[in-house]
């Protein structure tokens, strides 16, 4: 997966960005969304940022945050992210 990727999670969409950030190592964070009957939700930024050493070892770290943002979500609907 690369950062221009989206992946499909339990209705959901992840929405990986990463960044080269120097001393050849990458950060990354994703937002999620999913579409509703008023259009698009976009939760920015659902998770923090994740320095690996590589861009795919970024993205996964940011991808298994995010896809445990959409099952507290899917367990407690009521609770929204900060």
């Amino acid at each position: 997966m690369n950062g221009s990727s989206k992946m499909h999670y339990k209705g959901w969409e992840i929405v990986p960005q990463a960044l080269p950030i120097g001393d050849s190592k990458w950060t990354a964070s994703c937002d999620i969304e999913r579409a509703g009957t008023d259009g698009v939700e976009v939760f920015e930024g659902a998770t923090m940022q994740f320095v690996r050493e590589s861009e795919d070892d970024a993205i996964a770290a940011a991808c298994e945050e995010a896809i445990r943002q959409i099952d507290n979500l899917i367990a407690n609907p009521l609770v929204r992210l900060a």
